[in-house]
């Protein structure tokens, strides 16, 4: 159970917090209902209704700078695979967006990186599709560790590298 005015992570929205926990009827249906509001755009609203496990699964607590630190040191010990068919990738890498787990969204974000660095070196360049994706995993990413650390979140990409590198 979350408090009110806990931060969490909820799906793709990144970094909310819980304002209230409610009953609500939503789409012709009663129940009890975290609302959230997002961090960086103050203007939207969640509902997640607590009677539906599935988005309760996409909500979590945000982790802690040893989880993060722990998370980063591990991502290139446990890489993803590329997915050659564009359809098949976008789908793959976006439910690892939305399945809010930040472990395999830093190594899609690293994985995103390096076919990026490959291509450039032939010449080439990533796909939309890839470079949207890599986007909204860097938001995510971004947005809870700027919370966490207490920084900037334009900061955010070099403690990435100091603790990347730090374990190469």
């Amino acid at each position: 159970m979350y408090q009110i005015d806990e931060l969490v992570s909820y799906g793709t929205e990144g970094v909310c917090r819980v304002a209230e926990l409610c009953e609500m009827k939503i789409s012709g249906r009663r129940g009890q209902y975290y609302v959230l509001k997002p961090i960086f755009r103050e203007s939207a609203t969640v509902y997640v209704p607590l009677d539906n496990p599935c988005l309760l699964a996409r909500m979590r607590r945000l982790h802690s700078i040893a989880e993060i630190d722990t998370i980063l040191q591990d991502a290139a010990e446990l890489p993803l695979r590329w997915i050659d068919d564009a359809n098949e990738r976008r789908q793959e890498y976006g439910r690892l967006l939305t399945a809010n787990d930040s472990a395999q969204i830093v190594r899609l974000i690293r994985l995103l990186y390096l076919r990026r660095q490959e291509l450039e070196a032939a010449g080439k360049h990533l796909r939309s599709n890839d470079e949207q994706l890599l986007h909204e995993a860097e938001k995510l990413i971004h947005d809870e560790l700027s919370i966490v650390l207490q920084i900037p979140r334009q900061d955010v990409p070099a403690y990435i590298r100091s603790r990347v590198e730090a374990t190469a």
